[in-house]
């Protein structure tokens, strides 16, 4: 028997599926991907039925056994009557099966996005050498698609087709970053032949460098070129934004730039050596790196999980902590105690929440994915170019060092995750017993300890991305 379908039908399930293609493409917009998919789904398919599909499937699944049994005590009244509800339940589940298979991917997305098109990152997303022309090439195919197919976003699929034809596809970046690596770890080694007095292996060593890693030039420093983040992102927000954001619990926040800081060490930041690329130290490139003696051992503990080990933004992109101006606006309120009730309840509200703590990282995702936009319009914002999330690590570091968070023995959850024995950890930190806002941890996203809060930013969508020159802006 084959499926039937009306031609919307048809053209929404072919959108919809152009729509999450795109997001391990484009994937600082793949929050708005799902959303337009979820929306072209629910008149043939919303979440709801796809739901009752699933539970149908499995009842499906179980009713031939039940059969079998009711014939084996010859009840043949249960036979009828069993017999006609899997025919009945196979009849939908054929009516509906091709559209079923484009709503699980878009209502059942849940995974770590990577960019492949962020610096670095090419390996973890799984995209070969040669595969970056392919994928560009594969997206603005479903962009073009798009635009014919779901004409009301016709303008912002267009900038996004701009934006994907002038990202970088260079698949040597990788290989240029690890030979800079190695160039780097034999710089180390040379340090430490000269500090134990081994002046033959110095000299040994200086003439690798110069005959094998480029001729004597210094080598690159990723973290200039492939990922340190120095821009500004500054912005007044108008006295109407400002007002509606209090309305939700939300503040005009302004960060000054902490460049002179910590500049010169982030670019020293982990990158990726030839051959391995999971996070484990077997495969890193660690950078002799001298820190101030008179810094907080958490704060030390904190910049050196930069320099041995990948982090990424919720948007996919590789994160390190930006350093220049920046304005967002964030849930400012005090650390409660542990066990009070949740504070900023309109904000939980709007996102479908019943509460700020014990929650998994999952869940807080699949909220923000779901309503985290609808925040965004009631400020009066547009969510093209501003994203609801979970506090950036690097903003509550430079926040609550001023108002006092880091106070409770409870995990904040932060933003995006970092890789650690081949998994995805989700960002928390603020924890008072390991450093309070200093301390930095990687969770399991489905971890729901009590001891675990959420607090919420938005943030210019600007900060997370990977293809900075093509970011949009206010």
């Amino acid at each position: 028997m084959e499926s039937f379908e009306t031609p919307q039908r048809a053209a929404a399930r072919r959108a919809a599926d152009a729509l999450q293609s795109m997001v391990r493409i484009d994937t600082l917009f793949a929050d708005l991907y799902l959303l337009r998919a979820r929306e072209l789904l629910a008149p043939h398919l919303g979440e709801a039925d796809y739901r009752a599909l699933a539970r149908a499937q499995t009842e499906g699944d179980l009713l031939p056994d039940r059969i079998r049994g009711a014939m084996g005590v010859q009840d043949w009244k249960a036979v009828q009557e069993l017999s006609a509800r899997l025919a009945t339940i196979r009849h939908r589940l054929q009516d509906d099966a091709e559209i079923r298979v484009v709503a699980q991917k878009v209502y059942d997305f849940d995974e770590v996005l990577i960019d492949p098109f962020s610096p670095g990152l090419r390996a973890l997303a799984g995209v070969g050498a040669s595969g970056l022309p392919a994928l560009r090439d594969a997206g603005l195919k479903h962009l073009d698609q798009l635009r014919a197919v779901d004409p009301g976003k016709a303008e912002f699929y267009a900038s996004r087709e701009e934006a994907l034809r002038g990202v970088a596809v260079d698949s040597d970046i990788d290989t240029r970053s690890a030979e800079s690596s190695a160039e780097a770890s034999l710089q180390e080694q040379a340090a430490q032949a000269l500090a134990r007095g081994d002046l033959r292996a110095v000299q040994e060593i200086s003439v690798k460098i110069q005959k094998g890693m480029g001729g004597g030039r210094a080598a690159a420093v990723p973290g200039r070129s492939q990922g340190l983040r120095t821009h500004d992102l500054t912005l007044v927000f108008h006295d109407e934004v400002i007002r509606s954001a209090g309305r939700v619990g939300l503040a005009p926040i302004h960060m000054a730039s902490v460049r002179a800081q910590v500049e010169e060490l982030l670019q020293n930041a982990w990158r990726p050596r030839a051959g391995s690329l999971d996070g484990e130290s077997g495969g890193l490139v660690r950078l002799s790196v001298t820190l101030p003696s008179d810094l907080p051992e958490a704060l030390r503990d904190h910049l050196e999980m930069y320099l041995d080990r990948p982090f990424l933004n919720s948007a996919g992109g590789r994160y390190l902590p930006l350093l220049g101006d920046e304005d967002m606006l964030v849930e400012d309120f005090g650390e409660p105690l542990p066990g009070s009730l949740p504070v900023n309840k309109p904000m939980l509200e709007m996102l479908g929440l019943d509460r700020r703590t014990g929650l998994s990282r999952n869940r807080i995702e699949r909220a923000l994915l779901a309503s985290g936009h609808r925040v965004v319009e009631a400020v009066g914002l547009d969510p093209v170019l501003f994203r609801l999330v979970c506090i950036p690590a690097d903003a509550y570091v430079r926040i609550g060092g001023l108002r006092g968070w880091g106070n409770q023995p409870q995990w904040t959850h932060m933003d995006g995750c970092m890789l650690q024995n081949r998994k995805w950890l989700a960002l928390a930190g603020g924890d008072t017993r390991f450093g309070g806002v200093y301390d930095l941890v990687g969770l399991g996203r489905d971890n729901d300890i009590e001891n675990l809060t959420a607090r919420f930013a938005v943030v210019q969508r600007r900060r997370l991305s990977a293809w900075l020159a093509h970011a949009p802006g206010p």
